[in-house]
């Protein structure tokens, strides 16, 4: 199903979506075509696939600009993000019985949250994060 809509000409591929399939199934969550079609998680989906693919092209819009400054359109993109961003952070973190697991919501924030670090941080910062992450001694 996920490689069907990749294939799409939705204008977006949906790679979050597949690595939130992918760490649900690693974390022993799995996640059944019921809930697949679930609206809730639906809404959860396609928000998380419209925010990444915002920072995805937030992302390029940097790498290319690197000579500019920051314009209006960075800005609204930026005010894009962050509204999207506040939507499914409400959706992850409200409680509800909608009959998704806490750990299955949280995913979708987890895969966003990466998109975020990664359009919003330096390679050289994320290179140093990861470094202090892995070779560091922690106190």
């Amino acid at each position: 199903m996920w490689l069907m809509m990749w294939h799409g000409d939705d204008g977006y591929h949906g790679e979050a979506d597949l690595l939130v399939r992918t760490l649900n199934l690693c974390a022993s969550h799995w996640v059944s075509e019921e809930l697949l079609s679930h609206p809730q998680y639906q809404l959860l989906s396609n928000i998380t696939n419209r925010v990444c693919h915002q920072l995805c092209q937030f992302r390029n819009s940097k790498v290319r600009d690197t000579d500019r400054s920051n314009t209006n359109t960075d800005y609204i993109t930026t005010i894009q993000i962050e509204s999207d961003m506040q939507e499914l952070v409400q959706l992850v973190l409200s409680v509800s019985s909608d009959g998704i697991h806490p750990d299955i919501k949280q995913t979708f924030l987890t895969v966003a949250k990466s998109f975020y670090y990664s359009a919003y941080c330096t390679p050289e910062t994320i290179y140093s994060h990861i470094a202090k992450v892995l070779f560091e001694r922690v106190i």
